[in-house]
C-alpha cells in the first residue's frame, strides 16, 4: 500500500469518527433537552406548578450544556417556593449519571417563609449511583451573595453546603419500627468561627406539598427525622445533639434528644444572643424534649413549638 493510501485512508477514517461524533453528540444533546423538559411537565403533572422560559442546547464538542430560563417550582399549597433566573445543567457524553448544577439570581421559601433567601450564585452536582440511588449536593460557592430574610437573627453565612441521599429503590424495612430512611441529609454551615453540622434522616412515605392530608399520611405511615448527629460551636461553646422528631396529632414537633454541651456558661450566652433563655445547667445531664407544643430542656421550657400545618 502506497504512503498517499494509507494517507487518505487515516483521513477517510478519523472525518468518519468524526461524522460520527458529532451525530452522536447531537443525538444525546437533543434527547437529554428533550428530557429535561419532560421531567419539568412530570414534576406538573406530580402536583408542582413548574413555570419556565426557552431550554436550550449547547457545548458542542467537548460538553453537553442545556440551560433553562426562568424556572420556577413551587407546591400548589403553602410548602415550597423557588425561583432561579437561569439554570446550567452541565454534563459529558461519558458521564451520563453526572451532571453539574449552576443556578444564578436565586431565591426560595420554605413552610411559607419560616424559611426564606435570596443567592446570586449557587451551584451543584447530580450523581446517580448503581441505578436508583441519587446523590445530590449543593453548595453556596460562598455565601458572601446570600441575604436571610427568615428566621431572624441569623448571621451572615460565609459558606453553606447540603448533601441529599435519595433511595429511589425497595422502600421496604428488612427490621425495626420505622420504614428505612427514603432521604439522607448532611448539612453544613459556617458564619465567622461559628459552625453548624447536622447528618441524619427522613423515613416514611414522600410529601408533596405541606398540606394537612401530606403531613399526616407521613406521620401515620412511619414518618421520622433522625438527627444521628448535631454539632453547632459558637462562642467557644461546642454543642451536640442527637434524637428522633416526629409530629404529635396537633401536628407539632414530637420527640427527643440527648445534649451535650462542653461550656454551659458560653453555651447560656450564645442562646441568649438568640433570645432564648435556658437557664442553668440541668442536674444529671441534659435531655431535650419536644411535646405538647413546647421545646423542654431539663425541666424548663425555652420556647414554643409552631404547628407544621400552619406554616
Amino acid at each position: 500500500m502506497s504512503g498517499v493510501f494509507k494517507l487518505r485512508a487515516i483521513i477517510t477514517m478519523l472525518v468518519l469518527l468524526a461524522l460520527g461524533y458529532t451525530a452522536l453528540w447531537y443525538t444525546v444533546g437533543f434527547r437529554t433537552q428533550k428530557a429535561a423538559a419532560s421531567t419539568l411537565t412530570d414534576w406538573f403533572d406530580q402536583g408542582l406548578d413548574v413555570k419556565h422560559g426557552k431550554i436550550t442546547l449547547s457545548g458542542f464538542p467537548y460538553r453537553l450544556v442545556i440551560q433553562i430560563d426562568g424556572l420556577s417550582v413551587s407546591t400548589r399549597r403553602p410548602g415550597l417556593d423557588m425561583e432561579t433566573g437561569t439554570l446550567v445543567l452541565i454534563s459529558h457524553l461519558w458521564t451520563p449519571d453526572h451532571w453539574i448544577a449552576q443556578a444564578s439570581d436565586v431565591s426560595a421559601r420554605l413552610g411559607r417563609g419560616t424559611v426564606a433567601f435570596t443567592e446570586d450564585f449557587v451551584q451543584a452536582s447530580y450523581r446517580v449511583h448503581a441505578g436508583d440511588k441519587l446523590v445530590v449536593k449543593i453548595d453556596s460557592a460562598g455565601a458572601k451573595d446570600m441575604s436571610v430574610r427568615s428566621p431572624r437573627g441569623i448571621p451572615q453565612l460565609d459558606a453553606w453546603s447540603l448533601l441529599i441521599g435519595k433511595d429511589n429503590g425497595d422502600q421496604t424495612s428488612g427490621n425495626g419500627l420505622y420504614e428505612k430512611r427514603t432521604l439522607e441529609l448532611k448539612f453544613f454551615a459556617q458564619s465567622g468561627q461559628d459552625t453548624l453540622e447536622i447528618s441524619g434522616g427522613v423515613s416514611g412515605p414522600g410529601m408533596q406539598d405541606g398540606s394537612v392530608e401530606q403531613l399526616r399520611n407521613w406521620r401515620d405511615n412511619g414518618g421520622l427525622v433522625e438527627l444521628d448527629d448535631l454539632k453547632w460551636t459558637s462562642g467557644g461553646s461546642t454543642v451536640a445533639l442527637n434524637g428522633d422528631i416526629t409530629l404529635d396529632e396537633n401536628y407539632r414537633p414530637l420527640g427527643s434528644a440527648a445534649l451535650s454541651v462542653a461550656d454551659w456558661d458560653k453555651f447560656k450566652k450564645s442562646m441568649a444572643d438568640l433570645g432564648v433563655s435556658v437557664g442553668n445547667e440541668p442536674f444529671g445531664g441534659a435531655a431535650l424534649m419536644l411535646q405538647n407544643g413546647s421545646a423542654i430542656l431539663g425541666d424548663r421550657k425555652i420556647f414554643s413549638l409552631p404547628k407544621i400545618d400552619k406554616w
